[in-house]
């Protein structure tokens, strides 16, 4: 673990600072917005989800396990800017007992800022599954939806905690940084990173040219692959072949379960709406009939139909965060998976055309020193060339080992754990339609006393 960062006094309230504009240059003034608590939205379900059924009560919530020493909260969501340079910015208060970190911290962070943490994870330690954030939504963003931002709140939620339980990750400079440096001092960190790694929030051009570039190697890999008629696979262990297909084979399925999902909370919904307008209908017909029993059994009938259409809205919320929610988190999960697998199978493309680049160059060098009367300064330079690609070959290699050494244990890990929130979240499920359908049951069959009394 490292040692601890002094990011100077933050005990004053971070919501009394001006937020740092990250597309301002360092060292230039910035207006300051608006007091924070004069704009936080109000959140349609500020109470996170419960807990799942596996575990105690207060014993960790879905998607914050319940052993971290960390207690991270992302919340009042405030709106800052107008049209399509508005963006929401969010409090992340962390409670930690972990070593090396401050046991309380407050402060403002945006949704690019969770994505920096996450890229520079992935860069810094290639072959962790660094858990996945919410997906980008440009229309969504526009419309800047209450549901929208709570929904991306509930989700940076659980990325920031399973960030800080992962036991390759908590320790990093950079959790620590987002978690606990002030806006400026943090908008001063994420500049110095992409100085010293430009591959890291580098401008559209320069993506654009390293793109162009990237793949024209690949297309002379691909076109080597082909003229020697083989594959970068055949030098993969054939235990982890198998489980990258299984990987891609359950993502497809998830992806089914998860719009299924969406469709039964669809439908809870539009069950509750149904069932409210009958009652309202049935309250109208028990105002038109003169008979005192007559009316007061479409009285009864309205007053059980509004109750059950209560019911199924309730229900449906629920479905939403404590079941459709975690099965689209679980996709998200198993494309963080298959991102570190072609992270490893282009660290291997890297390493095969780096010893084919040695290869070319060792032969180019033969073929200099077979040559009668060539200068010497060739030959020197050849040389070289040979070294500086032996280098960048030994590079790669490394880099390729270090990936496959730390995806040994993660997939094995990312397995076990989501196999049992897995187990957690379908309990939950299958307890909770039996809950409302015994309480359905007992409302509809009160009518029925109701009406035989």
């Amino acid at each position: 673990m490292h040692s601890g960062l002094d990011f100077g006094a933050t005990d004053a309230p971070v919501a009394d600072t001006a937020p740092f504009d990250h597309d301002t240059p360092l060292g230039e003034p910035t207006d300051a917005p608006p007091p924070y608590h004069s704009v936080v939205l109000q959140s349609t379900n500020s109470v996170e989800p419960p807990s799942t059924s596996g575990r105690q009560p207060g014993s960790g919530m879905y998607g914050v396990p319940a052993n971290s020493d960390f207690s991270i909260r992302v919340t009042d969501p405030v709106r800052q800017g107008e049209g399509v340079a508005a963006y929401v910015s969010y409090k992340v208060i962390t409670r930690t007992s972990a070593p090396g970190y401050r046991q309380q911290a407050e402060v403002i962070r945006r949704f690019k800022d969770f994505v920096w943490l996450q890229q520079r994870l992935r860069h810094e330690l290639r072959g962790v599954v660094v858990p996945p954030l919410p997906e980008r939504n440009v229309l969504e963003k526009y419309k800047m939806t209450t549901e929208f931002i709570e929904q991306r709140r509930a989700a940076l939620t659980v990325f920031i905690n399973r960030v800080a339980a992962h036991p390759a990750l908590r320790g990093s400079h950079e959790l620590q940084l987002f978690l606990e440096a002030s806006e400026t001092e943090f908008a001063i960190e994420v500049s110095r990173s992409q100085v010293v790694d430009p591959a890291v929030g580098q401008g559209a051009a320069k993506k654009t040219l390293t793109g162009a570039v990237t793949f024209l190697r690949e297309l002379s890999h691909t076109a080597s692959n082909l003229y020697h008629k083989r594959t970068d696979d055949e030098e993969e262990d054939a235990e982890y072949l198998r489980v990258r297909a299984y990987y891609h084979e359950l993502e497809r399925h998830l992806a089914e379960a998860h719009r299924q999902a969406s469709r039964l909370v669809r439908h809870q919904q539009e069950m509750g709406e149904s069932v409210r307008e009958f009652g309202v209908s049935m309250a109208a017909l028990g105002r038109y009939e003169e008979s005192g029993l007559i009316a007061d059994s479409f009285g009864q009938l309205a007053d059980r139909a509004d109750t059950v259409a209560q019911l199924c809205s309730k229900t449906s919320a629920s479905l939403a965060s404590c079941f459709e929610a975690p099965l689209k988190e679980f996709v998200r999960g198993v494309r963080a998976v298959k991102k570190v697998c072609e992270d490893r199978s282009a660290a291997l493309a890297a390493y095969q055309q780096a010893r084919g680049d040695v290869d070319v160059r060792r032969q180019r060098l033969a073929k200099l020193r077979g040559t009668p009367g060539i200068r010497e300064e060739r030959v020197s330079e050849a040389e070289r060339d040979l070294s500086d690609a032996q280098q960048r070959a030994e590079a790669a290699k490394a880099t390729y080992e270090t990936i496959v050494q730390r995806m040994s244990g993660e997939l094995d890990r990312f397995q076990r754990e989501r196999a049992a929130e897995m187990n957690y979240v379908m309990r939950d499920f299958a307890v909770a339609q039996a809950r409302v359908s015994d309480d359905t049951a007992r409302l509809w069959g009160s009518l029925v006393t109701a009406s035989a009394g």
